[in-house]
């Protein structure tokens, strides 16, 4: 049986009683390109697992562009309208040109995590920075430091200000979580 076609409970478990987090586009695709670019990774033996894979491609793509639709920047406009061709031709049929096609659609779907990264639109970070909406969302890198206004732009698109507080994307804000100052002891 392909590692393809393990059911995804066999790929990935959560343990009980947790509550599962969303997947980033961005982490299913890195799984996706792993198949192809990861030098442990199984060996694609078939035409049908070259589909398979080129068809999960294709759809992580639409998965991205809709993750930057109406944010994109001519970078990224310009790697997406790339790839989308790419993802478009026809697969070949004899088994080298259909891998060489598979390894020209992974380089262009890098491509595009790599210039929506570089905009700011994904967390391009291999340990993905938590969203802006999770609990622990100050945990996220610092993107973007600016001492000289107190203030710094989280990979999450969070900005978290040197009192602690910090302004989410969606305009709310987090009051700074500063110690109370110790009351004097009289004696």
């Amino acid at each position: 049986m392909s590692l393809l076609r393990l059911p995804r409970s066999a790929v990935r478990s959560q343990p009980s009683g947790r509550k599962a987090q969303p997947r980033s586009i961005v982490a299913a695709t890195r799984e996706t390109l792993a198949l192809v670019l990861d030098e442990n990774a199984p060996l694609l033996d078939s035409d049908r697992d070259i589909d398979d894979v080129i068809f999960r491609l294709r759809g992580h793509l639409m998965e991205l562009g809709h993750a930057a639709l109406g944010r994109l920047r001519p970078e990224v406009d310009a790697a997406l309208a790339a790839a989308r061709r790419v993802a478009a031709a026809d697969v070949p049929t004899q088994y080298l040109d259909a891998r060489k096609h598979l390894r020209t659609l992974t380089t262009a779907v890098v491509t595009v995590i790599t210039e929506l990264a570089a905009a700011g639109l994904v967390c391009g970070h291999s340990v993905e920075c938590p969203p802006a909406t999770a609990q622990d969302c100050e945990a996220a890198k610092i993107r973007v430091h600016r001492p000289e206004i107190g203030c710094s732009e989280l990979c999450n698109g969070v900005l978290i200000f040197e009192d602690t507080g910090c302004l989410l994307p969606t305009g709310d804000i987090v009051e700074p979580r500063r110690p109370l100052p110790r009351e004097a002891v009289t004696a």
